[in-house]
């Protein structure tokens, strides 16, 4: 063990109170403690370079195990988007095959009814024709809240045979109507309608008049920037066996315009 001494004009003297003595300032070591020492230490060090590399090795493989996942993820995905892009333009090219036959059925029908009923052009009459359009009272709301309205109902034929399936033909139809509004070149802009709101009266006077029709005094039923237009509410249908077509049956604020003659039934 070594000795731990204070150096003294005349050499070293070993103080006796160890290495806590406050007057030590150097340790004498035999050459084998000396040894031993280094060899502690140079394995202290070889420890923490040790230490060191296998944290920088542990790190690069994980970053590697992160790397290699991501792309292992990124390249799933990139498989995922294409299939499910392959699919998305299979069912896009199966629609537009089907609408394709869609617009040539719907097509092919219409040219027939125009045939049938005598309608000319065969191929350029639009099919619809004005069967009735009478006054009827119209009631919204419950209760105590019960109001009435008189509104306009129009009976519209079209020129698609009740063979054809609901779905088709309302949607069909209520495009041809209004070509998604009362637009100058619409079928009920023709006949004197100047708005379509796809919608009950009730749900129409609610928006329009921004409170609960309910609580709309009656005689403002109507905002005053509106009571003078003629508003299509959504259409309802109805397949005429004795005629054999599809029919549109809808209400309107107000009576229609002159009707066109090749618009009459």
């Amino acid at each position: 063990m070594g000795e731990f001494v204070k150096k003294t004009m005349m050499g070293y003297r070993e103080v006796p109170g160890g290495h806590s003595d406050p007057e030590c300032t150097h340790v004498i070591l035999t050459d084998a403690e000396y040894r031993k020492l280094l060899r502690q230490i140079s394995d202290a060090e070889q420890i923490a370079r040790t230490a060191k590399h296998n944290a920088e090795r542990d790190v690069e493989e994980a970053e590697r195990e992160a790397d290699y996942k991501v792309n292992q993820a990124v390249s799933q995905a990139k498989q995922e988007i294409k299939k499910w892009r392959e699919a998305l333009e299979a069912e896009q090219a199966e629609n537009n095959y089907q609408r394709s036959l869609n617009e040539n059925l719907l097509r092919i029908s219409r040219e027939r009814a125009n045939a049938d009923r005598k309608l000319k052009p065969k191929k350029g009459h639009t099919g619809y024709r004005v069967v009735l359009s009478v006054e009827k009272e119209h009631r919204y709301g419950t209760g105590k809240y019960m109001r009435r309205v008189l509104l306009w109902e129009t009976v519209i034929q079209s020129p698609y045979g009740v063979d054809l399936p609901e779905e088709l033909v309302r949607k069909q139809v209520t495009e041809e109507l209004t070509c998604e509004g009362a637009t100058e070149n619409s079928l009920i802009h023709r006949i004197g309608i100047d708005e379509f709101y796809p919608g009950s009266y009730a749900a129409m006077m609610k928006n329009r008049n921004k409170r609960p029709w309910y609580e709309i005094p009656e005689e403002t039923d109507e905002p005053e920037e509106h009571k003078e237009e003629n508003i299509m509410l959504l259409p309802h249908f109805r397949a005429n066996f004795k005629t054999g077509y599809w029919e549109a049956v809808f209400s309107h604020t107000r009576p229609l315009g002159v009707v066109p003659w090749d618009m009459r039934g």
